[in-house]
């Protein structure tokens, strides 16, 4: 047990080291490596919020004359006072 606690210290130092002393450089080398990634991923996301906000657009338009039309519906209408009818 003793020797596993000082392998985790010793590699934790280890990483601790190489990232202190090549931190940059691996993080350029992701950043240059997942650059497509992070582009078509992005693309991917604008795609989808502009499908959301036709599909957003046009259920609001649908609401819209729904409600309107339910309302013209129920809306008691004004009758001639007089007229005859």
């Amino acid at each position: 047990m003793k020797t596993s606690m000082s392998t985790l210290a010793l590699g934790m130092v280890a990483g601790a080291v190489v990232t202190w002393i090549w931190g940059d450089r691996i993080k350029r080398y992701a950043d240059d490596r997942t650059r497509d990634l992070r582009t078509r991923a992005a693309d991917g996301l604008q795609v989808v919020q502009d499908k959301a906000e036709g599909v957003i657009d046009t259920a609001r338009d649908q609401i819209h004359s729904t409600l309107q039309a339910g309302q013209e519906a129920v809306r008691p209408h004004l009758s001639r006072v007089g007229s005859g009818s």
